[in-house]
């Protein structure tokens, strides 16, 4: 396993003090120190000298589909070293986040199709005004409502991983390390035509392989995309009934509609789930099943296809 750099960011001093302190006074401190390792990489892209609210959320919930014990754990990390700056009195520290349910992974958010339209919306709006980051954030935002890629896989793509002739994209090697293809919806698929076109306005000639580029022509990293997703919520007034949404809450929505509508159909849920986790590029289709356990309606549903004691109707 490659060994994490040291650290490097603004505070890597009071990073470095705050470790030594913990491990001076008994503790272990190694998985702490890894992910405070972590913090400080993601504290070297962030132009911002002051850690608030939206910057703990941006670097916590940058890791996609973790349990609600191990987001919990990320937050608890960082909150301890903004504590003991807090006490120091070179910084603030931020409250803990909303209680999460114990025992397994975080509640997912599930968007409705007026909060998915106003977080579109909002994102046309973005600055720097008549620069590629609108039209950016718009597409990569419907590209996964409409398709239930990961954020990760969305932002990955490069040029020849999309192919509008065929209407399908290339999904190289992510997580489980498995590649697939994605057949793309024509719509969908002329929406990134229209974005490739307006790409080469703003950037003629741009040598970049990557398909989504940031208002540098670079790819756009994760980190620098989570924290005005996050900023299009608030402003959209979406409530998550306190908890935290997150990107992946997105793939979550994607896997629910469409076996509502597979549902709407007459098609058979036990049919479609196969194919539906081959689609989003599951491992096991019991990871898909965890997709759908959000959805009451989609489970008031699905009651209807089973009898009690573990029996299904004809």
């Amino acid at each position: 396993m490659k060994k994490a750099p040291d650290f490097a960011s603004a505070l890597r001093d009071e990073l470095l003090e705050y470790v030594k302190f913990m491990v001076d006074n008994g503790r272990a401190f190694r998985v702490e120190t890894t992910i405070l390792k972590e913090f400080d990489r993601f504290l070297q892209t962030q132009n911002t000298p002051e850690i608030g609210i939206d910057e703990v959320e941006q670097f916590v919930y940058g890791k996609e589909d973790l349990t609600g014990g191990q987001y919990e754990k990320r937050h608890r990390i960082i909150r301890g070293f903004l504590n003991y700056r807090a006490i120091k009195g070179t910084g603030k520290s931020v409250p803990p986040p909303p209680k999460t349910k114990r025992g397994g992974r975080r509640i997912p958010y599930l968007y409705t199709q007026s909060d998915l339209a106003r977080m579109i919306s909002l994102a046309g709006e973005l600055a720097p005004a008549n620069s590629l980051r609108p039209h950016t954030y718009q597409t990569v935002i419907g590209l996964i409502v409409c398709t239930g890629l990961r954020v990760s896989e969305a932002l990955n793509l490069d040029v020849s991983d999309v192919d509008l002739t065929a209407n399908v994209l290339y999904i190289r090697a992510t997580k489980f390390r498995k590649s697939r293809y994605v057949p793309l919806h024509p719509t969908a698929a002329s929406v990134l035509k229209k974005y490739a076109e307006t790409k080469t306005r703003y950037f003629p000639g741009c040598e970049n392989t990557a398909f989504f580029l940031n208002t540098r022509g670079k790819r756009v990293a994760y980190g620098t995309y989570y924290g005005p997703f996050l900023r299009l919520v608030r402003e959209a007034g979406i409530s998550t009934e306190s908890r935290n949404s997150t990107t992946h809450d997105l793939r979550h929505t994607f896997a629910v509609n469409r076996m509502l509508a597979w549902y709407e159909e007459g098609l058979d849920f036990r049919d479609m789930l196969p194919v539906l986790s081959t689609y989003m590029g599951h491992a096991h289709f019991e990871d898909t099943v965890y997709y759908l356990n959000a959805s009451a309606a989609l489970m008031a549903k699905g009651a209807k296809s089973f009898r009690f004691g573990g029996g299904h109707n004809a």
